[in-house]
């Protein structure tokens, strides 16, 4: 339970508290299952403080310091935590939906099972974070830095990604159907099992991504990068990848039949055994692919 004198000195004022904290930097703060719900706590020190299953629904905090903080289970929603530090921060099993998250920094944080439903991240920063099996359906993410962060299992159906930035990230079996994730940058992500049937990814960077067994059904990809991608075992029915840059992609022993390859790039890619009949293959550069064993129209076969 919540340290009751430590609440009533925050609740007095956000001034005095910070003050108190610099000469009291030793002190542990508790207040967790506090209730703070709709307070105004701009600007607030809360660094290293547990406010495990705190009531913080519709609270204020916009530029606090809340690194280290703890807030396993407490409940965010539709908080402004805009520009909050949540560095290394625990977030497990909290509660942001319809948060305002935007210029946020949460890198390092742990967010595992949080809820984050139509929540704005825009441009905030979880590169290195923990997001697995955390629900983000309908969040805002355009623009936000997820590099290196896991989130493994978690739920993004129709995000927001807009250039953002998921180098090296883990994606394993993540829900992205029907997201938008226009020039975004995963580079090196694993994204092995991921769900991205509808997706719009169109001028992507996937370069070197790893998307064995992915589901990539009617996902666009115009003008992709996915050069030296791995597609072994994905579905790719009715995926689009008109302009594409598949050079040295893994696609062995893929049904590629009828799907749109007009002006892509192939050249060093691995077809071996892999079906192109009724492929739309227009412009398609193969050059020095591995064509062993593939099935190719006619025409492709007597060049």
């Amino acid at each position: 339970m919540a340290n009751e004198e430590q609440l009533l000195r925050l609740r007095t004022s956000v001034q005095d508290w910070n003050q108190w904290r610099t000469t009291n930097p030793e002190v542990a703060i508790d207040l967790s299952g506090a209730n703070l719900g709709q307070m105004k706590l701009p600007g607030v020190d809360l660094s290293g403080a547990d406010l495990g299953q705190a009531n913080l629904i519709g609270c204020t905090l916009t530029g606090a310091n809340l690194s280290r903080a703890r807030l396993h289970q407490s409940d965010l929603s539709g908080a402004d935590v805009n520009r909050v530090n949540f560095t290394a921060a625990e977030l497990t099993l909290t509660n942001l939906l319809g948060a305002d998250l935007e210029d946020t920094n949460l890198s390092q944080a742990n967010l595992r099972g949080a809820t984050l439903n139509r929540s704005n991240l825009g441009n905030a920063d979880l590169s290195g974070s923990r997001l697995v099996q955390a629900s983000l359906v309908g969040a805002d993410l355009n623009r936000v830095h997820l590099d290196q962060a896991d989130l493994t299992g978690a739920d993004l159906k129709r995000v927001e990604l807009q250039r953002a930035s998921l180098t090296y990230a883990v994606l394993n079996r993540v829900n992205l159907e029907e997201a938008r994730l226009l020039n975004m940058d995963a580079s090196y992500a694993s994204l092995t099992g991921a769900n991205l049937r509808g997706a719009r990814l169109n001028r992507a960077n996937l370069a070197h991504a790893d998307l064995r067994q992915a589901d990539l059904r009617e996902a666009t990809l115009l003008g992709a990068n996915l050069s030296h991608g791995d597609f072994k075992d994905a579905i790719l029915t009715e995926a689009n990848f008109s302009g594409a840059d598949l050079s040295y992609a893994m696609l062995a022993n893929q049904d590629l039949s009828g799907l749109n390859f007009t002006g892509a790039s192939l050249s060093h890619a691995n077809l071996q055994n892999a079906n192109l009949i009724g492929a739309m293959l227009d412009d398609v550069d193969f050059t020095e692919a591995n064509l062993e064993g593939a099935m190719v129209p006619s025409q492709l076969s007597q060049a």
